[in-house]
């Protein structure tokens, strides 16, 4: 970018023309190349050249920029950001890259807009579902809890009475041990226990 179109005020067109040139060269492919990746016989090289350079008479569309960003692998946003003096947004609107990047991204809205219309649809564009998840996360933890409460109480309850079962499988099998009772006997009190095991 020359120093004089650096001081202009850009539109947003030049912008993503400029940046166009510079991620398709920073992921070295030359105009050929991504002519091709664009798939369409409409765009050769010589036409993306021209769009890069700024002969074309139409700046690039938005079905280009979405084409372009998904071949280049960026955002479509990643496009528009300006990096040096004033965008101009509208007839006498001008704003600085920053300033430009924060209401493209919907985070911040311009002077003249409504506000409130702003903000609304940029809580649509910046929500991903994100106005849910609290709710749903918390609902899913709080069930979450319940239920590994739920399992730990019934594991710990299993394990009580488990013991409880063992000791006295175990005292009655010593009370027939002390007590003198014949082996066979024994023998048939421990088969008692392990049929119940199943």
């Amino acid at each position: 970018m020359t120093s004089s179109e650096a001081a202009a005020d850009a539109m947003p067109g030049e912008i993503v023309r400029r940046r166009l040139r510079e991620v398709r060269r920073r992921r070295k492919l030359n105009a050929t190349e991504a002519a091709e990746m664009f798939g369409d016989p409409t765009m050769s090289a010589t036409v993306l050249m021209n769009i890069e350079a700024g002969r074309r008479q139409t700046e690039p569309t938005v079905d280009e920029l979405i084409r372009f960003a998904y071949i280049l692998d960026v955002p479509p946003a990643a496009l528009l950001m300006a990096e040096g003096g004033q965008v101009q947004v509208a007839p006498g609107v001008t704003v600085d890259p920053g300033r430009f990047r924060r209401w493209v991204l919907g985070q911040e809205p311009l002077d003249g807009v409504d506000e409130a219309r702003y903000r609304a649809a940029a809580k649509l564009l910046n929500d991903d579902d994100q106005s849910v998840a609290p709710e749903l996360r918390e609902e899913f933890l709080s069930k979450a809890q319940v239920a590994f409460d739920a399992f730990f109480a019934d594991s710990e309850e299993i394990r009580r009475k488990t013991r409880q079962q063992v000791r006295g499988v175990l005292g009655e099998i010593r009370e027939a041990v002390v007590s003198g009772t014949e082996p066979a006997e024994l023998a048939a009190k421990i088969d008692e226990f392990l049929n119940r095991l199943g």
